[in-house]
């Protein structure tokens, strides 16, 4: 995401919700309230009864300013806890499915192509500055005064904090996690614009790059005695074999990627998304207090403002974002 922009709104919608949190206010009438009601789900399917309980809210986002995303994009969410857990449902069109970040065999060399779908959450670790009126817009984004490649991280002025709640469809998916992040107001390698965003303290796993060490194609595939756990075109870590090219033809693909569950802090957030007749459907769990420091605490009773973007088989900055604040309210 574009981080300045997005840092503003973040820190907007953080001030609103740090005040309204403070005083348990959010007006559950409002159109971007998503208000949490108390049930509890028997599993992450997107069907389970308990959603009947809760009300859907319509979250706009739209098109930044210089991006290649296609067009606006409105998703409806749905928010239930019970007891110490939280869950979000999210269901948005999207005319194709897009979790294909593959090598390519021609049958003489590789190439590489692909991207995917993806679904990012922003909210305050520390108060942000003007957060709590315009969301996404102050976090990663501004517009006003930076060309879309710029900033890219919260106000670099302060020592502010967003947790970044981060699904991808070919990368963070398959395992049935969300990518746990934060973001900072420092880029770290002044050539990188991502380098603000950081990974949860992890102990293990995650994705990593399927790259031979020329960089030309993909060092592992499947194994072929195993059939693929996580789904055709996902390879896990535990399922991969050093690459036998005289077991692929032409126009053959392999995953960029390898894959492995996190554990950690950046393995907190569960997750099941799944694409149906033109529709993404993704359901979000995790505890309301993970103990961890690079995480937002939820407390029931409080009032949180929160920022969403999502990408259209895209990464970067090609994708669109809330322009106005959106607050969590318990029921």
């Amino acid at each position: 995401m574009r981080t300045k922009y997005f840092a503003i709104a973040l820190g907007l919608a953080a001030v609103a919700v740090s005040a309204l949190g403070a005083c348990g206010g959010g007006d559950e009438s409002s159109p971007n309230t998503l208000v949490a009601k108390k049930a509890a789900p028997a599993s992450l399917a997107a069907e389970d009864a308990a959603w009947e309980k809760a009300s859907a809210t319509t979250i706009k986002t739209s098109v930044i300013e210089g991006s290649k995303a296609a067009g606006d994009v409105e998703v409806s969410a749905k928010a239930i806890y019970s007891g110490d857990d939280i869950w979000f449902r999210f269901e948005w069109s999207d005319a194709s499915e897009s979790a294909g970040r593959v090598w390519t065999w021609d049958g003489s060399a590789w190439k590489s192509g692909g991207n995917e779908d993806r679904l990012s959450l922003y909210w305050e670790i520390t108060p942000i500055d003007k957060f709590q009126t315009r969301g996404c817009a102050v976090l990663c984004h501004n517009p006003e005064t930076d060309s879309i490649d710029k900033w890219y991280m919260v106000a670099p002025e302060v020592d502010d904090r967003a947790d970044n709640w981060h699904w991808k469809a070919a990368r963070s998916n398959p395992i049935g996690q969300v990518d746990d992040k934060f973001l900072i107001g420092e880029l770290t390698d002044p050539e990188d614009i991502e380098s603000a965003n950081k990974g949860d303290a992890k102990d293990k796993g995650g994705y990593k790059d399927n790259k031979a060490e020329d960089g030309k194609g993909p060092a592992m595939m499947q194994d072929p005695s195993k059939e693929p756990s996580a789904g055709k075109g996902f390879l896990l870590v535990t399922e991969a074999v050093a690459l036998d090219v005289s077991k692929l033809k032409a126009g053959d693909t392999i995953p960029r990627e390898l894959l492995e569950s996190w554990t950690g802090s950046r393995g907190d957030i569960e997750a099941m998304g799944t694409w149906s007749n033109g529709k993404w459907t993704v359901v979000f769990h995790r505890k309301l207090d993970t103990g961890h420091e690079d995480d937002i605490k939820l407390v029931t009773g409080k009032t949180y403002p929160f920022g969403l973007a999502v990408h259209d088989n895209a990464g970067g900055s090609n994708h669109t974002i809330t322009s106005d604040v959106y607050l969590l309210k318990f029921d």
